[in-house]
């Protein structure tokens, strides 16, 4: 998608609203790609589900892990289900 749109001529953007890391921590691998990004759901729960991915002041570091990088946050999952 992301080269039909700059076949286009289109910008592009990916976001979420309130999704926790683990969908923002998919996202900061485009990161390099994007016109437009919007990742700060993670930063809205009381709890996040994951951790692993850092936003600190607006910069993005993105986990040394392999794939997302992800570590799941027990007592969250539980604690939601």
């Amino acid at each position: 998608m992301l080269k039909e749109a700059r076949a286009q001529g289109l910008q592009d953007m990916m976001g979420c609203m309130n999704d926790c890391s683990i969908g923002s921590a998919a996202i900061a691998h485009y990161l390099s790609q994007l016109d437009f990004v919007d990742m700060d759901g993670p930063l809205l729960l009381s709890e996040d589900l994951e951790k692993g991915l850092q936003i600190n002041s607006g910069v993005i570091e993105k986990p040394r892990q392999s794939g997302l990088g992800i570590e799941l946050n027990n007592k969250a999952v539980f604690h939601t289900c």
